[in-house]
């Protein structure tokens, strides 16, 4: 009997301990979580994407190493990679299709492939791949056999050695290039490799402090002071518009994810909080807090939609076209959904699948939308398409699945509105303290509170006054006939 109860006490001590103890486990698997509003920034979500497939070289026939993943790039079937010594051509299945280790110079001599960074493939079938270390771009035709190579452009100035690691052509042929070392902007060459200006060119912001110290400094004072440098870009995309989406890898800057128009402004837009889409600013997992995001990758649809790698957190972030966040995933470690170092993202298509290449474990891994982020894909390209009502459908499923789906609120709640259901408009804004819409809700629903009522309210004081004066008539009337009477 006691040895019983001693095993029943201990069962209970051993679950209340398990209670207890720190839960590693969903701290350490993919981030799910969505934006919130007011103090609560950050709230939790379902699953966005799961790990459909992870390719390492043996699971790739063909392939004989993923040794340094550096970028990619999908165009129609095919999925193009860049690794230490080669670019890998696959199809959507990873079935390979082609391999360019070697090719034949412009002088007719055989060289290889070596440390390939940037990739970007034209709609006619021209592969543009970035040699940093041999600082130039090659161009090969459909067939793989080169027909450029662009050395340092003519006319661009500067003193430090010309390594392209990105690139970018728009239907003119123009190269847009971002070179290291080069902070004045992406770089705009012509299609015969002439230098024709700085692109999105950043500026410093200086405070007032340091105006006032570098005025009274002396020579070898501001020697010793950090150079002021524009910050230098660390990825672009460009939409089917030719518009370029881009970011900035500094954390020191307010906006560093931008559009650039043709003229090379930021077009951005901010979200309806009016911040503009920068990752995180001090989440993380496990309570240990890694700061502000570092942006190293991006990538857009044709909806407008964009999503960003954070370096730090190893997060991806998905965008809309109006900058509000639909979801987060990704995250550091060894776990499916996780990642040692993420150097390129891509999505694959209609599918809505995405690519991430992780340079440490030499893999890309394939991740899927789960029906929540199929549900918020569908609403967003609904959206984006003009057809709001139709999407309220989706937006109202990501809802049903996420309650604190803000971006979905914030949606349907716009959508009532236009609609005329201006009370039903308050109900959804004001749970995501949306101040402007909610504002213009409560002014159109107190202008058909007084359109309701204000007949009604009318005749109930005419009635009114008629009763006060007849009363007056009867109360005057009795007393003029007692009057009388005495």
């Amino acid at each position: 009997m006691k040895k019983r109860i001693k095993n029943k006490i201990l069962l209970l001590l051993t679950g209340i301990l398990v209670l207890l103890t720190p839960m590693t486990a969903f701290a350490e698997s993919s981030s799910n979580y969505s934006m919130g509003s007011g103090a609560e920034e950050y709230k939790v979500a379902p699953v966005a994407y799961e790990v459909d497939k992870v390719y390492h070289a043996v699971d790739i026939e063909g392939v004989e190493s993923l040794d340094g993943l550096a970028s990619m790039f999908v165009k129609g079937d095919s999925v193009y990679v860049a690794t230490s010594s080669a670019i890998l051509i696959l199809d959507l299945d990873f079935t390979l299709k082609e391999t360019l280790a070697e090719y034949t110079d412009l002088d007719g001599k055989t060289a290889q492939i070596s440390g390939p960074d940037g990739l970007f493939v034209t709609d006619s079938g021209l592969l543009y791949v970035c040699e940093p270390t041999k600082e130039h771009v090659l161009v090969f035709d459909s067939s793989l056999k080169l027909v450029q190579s662009f050395g340092k452009p003519e006319g661009l100035d500067v003193s430090v050695k010309y390594q392209p690691s990105q690139i970018i052509v728009d239907s003119l042929n123009r190269m847009y290039i971002i070179a290291s070392n080069i902070y004045e902007g992406i770089l705009e060459v012509s299609s015969d490799n002439k230098f024709q200006r700085y692109f999105g060119t950043t500026t410093v912001s200086v405070s007032p402090i340091e105006i006032f110290f570098r005025a009274i400094a002396s020579e070898a004072q501001l020697s010793r002071q950090a150079l002021l440098l524009p910050t230098e870009y660390s990825s672009m995309t460009v939409n089917g518009r030719g518009f370029v989406y881009t970011t900035i890898r500094s954390r020191d800057v307010e906006t560093p994810v931008r559009l650039l128009n043709v003229n090379g402004d930021d077009i951005m837009p901010k979200n309806w909080q009016d911040n503009p889409p920068s990752g995180d600013e001090n989440y993380a997992n496990s309570g240990q807090y890694g700061g502000k995001s570092s942006l190293s990758y991006i990538d857009c649809n044709e909806y407008g939609m964009y999503m960003v790698l954070d370096t730090i957190q190893n997060r991806i972030f998905t965008y809309d076209s109006s900058s509000n966040v639909l979801f987060v995933f990704g995250g550091r470690g060894d776990k499916d959904g996780c990642f040692r170092n993420p150097v390129s993202i891509r999505w694959m298509g209609e599918s809505n699948k995405v690519l991430v290449a992780d340079r440490l474990s030499q893999s890309i891994t394939v991740m899927k939308p789960t029906n929540y982020a199929a549900a918020l894909f569908e609403a967003a390209k609904l959206e984006a398409e003009g057809e709001r009502d139709a999407a309220v459908a989706y937006w109202q499923k990501a809802l049903d699945m996420n309650y604190n789906c803000n971006v979905a609120k914030d949606a349907i709640g716009r959508v009532r509105y236009w609609n005329g259901d201006y009370k039903g408009s308050q109900e959804m804004l004001g749970q995501i303290l949306r101040n402007d819409y909610y504002s213009m809700a409560f002014e159109k629903t107190r202008e058909q509170m007084v359109r309701t009522y204000a007949p009604a309210a009318v005749v109930v004081l005419v009635v009114l006054i008629v009763a006060v004066k007849l009363l007056k008539r009867v109360r005057r009337s009795k007393k003029g006939g007692n009057g009388n009477a005495a």
